[in-house]
């Protein structure tokens, strides 16, 4: 099984394959990145259609995971609307066999699911919160607990994440049950 990974940033990217490697360790899944070198908002242009389009080709991927953040805790449903289109106009590309990983509000929200973690690896004193999706900026929230924390560590961090901790998060564990049906 060949699965997609196409994200706002390489970090993101990897970081969520070093999650998804914590269920999906068999070696018949391999993980490969999609428009590495294409950022944020720069996904939803025509020519980022064409490159994905070309690649699809290429790679042969069984599953295309699509990974953006709402920027934006829920509801909004502007923002919501605008990622769907997204999805939507992807999906069609990759021959509909993609699935989407929406972040509410952001990757580091799946971070926030396992407080603990980043706790012990920031030596930080965060308190474990009722609902992830309902924090606001939480890059900015881990920044500011620990002046060392860098968003390129991400991929590291989530390498260390527990997973179990990490389907807390409702967004994830919905997108995990998806992700099990097509298997």
């Amino acid at each position: 099984m060949k699965i997609g990974l196409v994200g706002e940033a390489p970090n993101d990217t990897q970081s969520i394959k070093n999650l998804l490697l914590k269920k999906y360790t068999d070696t018949s899944y391999e993980f490969v990145f999609m428009l590495q070198r294409i950022n944020g908002s720069s996904l939803d242009s025509q020519k980022t259609k064409r490159l994905l389009r070309i690649e699809f080709e290429l790679q042969k991927p069984n599953i295309v995971i699509f990974i953006r953040d709402l920027d934006s805790t829920l509801p909004n449903k502007l923002k919501l609307d605008d990622r769907k289109i997204y999805f939507n106009n992807s999906n069609n590309i990759v021959d509909k066999r993609g699935i989407h990983l929406l972040h509410i509000y952001e990757i580091e929200a799946l971070i926030l699911a396992d407080i603990e973690t980043f706790n012990k690896i920031y030596k930080t004193q965060i308190k474990k919160f009722e609902d992830v999706m309902k924090v606001k900026e939480p890059k900015e929230l881990l920044k500011k607990a620990s002046k060392n924390y860098n968003e390129s560590h991400n991929p590291e961090i989530f390498d260390k994440l527990n997973f179990n901790k990490v389907l807390e998060c409702i967004y994830f564990e919905k997108f995990i049950k998806k992700m099990d049906k097509l298997f």
